[in-house]
């Protein structure tokens, strides 16, 4: 795959807005590649896009720009952030923070070139009428310097997750990260290569462990290893969130 830009985005897909978010990105670069990674952030939510960034960046080819479109602070300056292989472009509210972890960022730009931004009349859009014109020109330049003022890195908004405490009783208190689409709850714990012996949520204790989904009965609960390699929580054939009525942010405790 050929260099891209990645959009995520908490617009869902029943209005029009991705669509005009695409027709922009065109316009200004019909040879633009565009990857919907996925629209349906929670409205608002600047850790989950934070998190969807984190677990899909390193899939593209480097030089992509990641088009990131949750914006719940109008205050929040747009900025270009460029890593060594990849650029953010994106309000500066945190949501390249887990990205940074891994691709820090080496310069960081306050987006000012304002004569790529649509003027289309009133409204209050600037996912499609700036971000959006900007991303597509830097995937064409490869460099933000023509596009804003250089800022301070210390200036790029950044958040952490706090880590699972571990408890003199012997096990980590952690949370649920987040609940995929299957209804898997996907914890706040990494996998090390070390199985836990049990996992407690909502006051039910899973036992089970099972990375390849053999052997299971539908509905049955047990401990395994999402894609990106945290631990997570799955019912076979139906939703571990439903079953145990368990959401992102729910209290887990993990044992050893």
């Amino acid at each position: 795959m050929e260099r891209a830009i990645g959009l995520i985005s908490d617009y869902g897909l029943k209005d029009h807005y991705v669509g005009t978010v695409h027709a922009v990105i065109k316009g200004v670069n019909p040879e633009a590649t565009v990857v919907d990674i996925t629209h349906n952030v929670r409205p608002f939510d600047v850790v989950d896009a934070a998190l969807k960034l984190k677990w899909s960046f390193k899939y593209f080819p480097a030089g992509s720009v990641f088009l990131i479109l949750v914006d719940p602070d109008p205050a929040a300056d747009p900025i270009i952030v460029a890593t060594e292989s990849y650029f953010l472009v994106c309000p500066n509210n945190g949501v390249g923070s887990f990205m940074f972890e891994e691709q820090p960022p080496e310069v960081a730009y306050r987006i000012t070139a304002d004569h790529y931004f649509l003027n289309v009349g009133t409204g209050n859009f600037r996912g499609r009428d700036q971000l959006a014109p900007i991303a597509a020109e830097l995937l064409r330049l490869q460099s933000p310097m023509h596009l804003g003022e250089k800022m301070e890195l210390s200036e790029v908004k950044r958040f952490k997750l706090p880590s699972p405490v571990k408890h003199p009783e012997g096990f980590y208190e952690t949370f649920v990260l987040d609940v995929d689409h299957f209804g898997n709850l996907i914890l706040n714990f990494p996998y090390s290569g070390e199985a836990p012996s049990a996992v407690e949520i909502s006051g039910m204790r899973v036992g089970k462990f099972s990375e390849d989904f053999k052997g299971l009965k539908q509905g049955e609960l047990f401990i395994s290893v999402n894609p990106e390699s945290y631990l997570q929580v799955v019912a076979y054939m139906s939703s571990a969130s439903k079953l145990l009525k368990a959401g992102r942010g729910a209290k887990v405790k993990v044992y050893f």
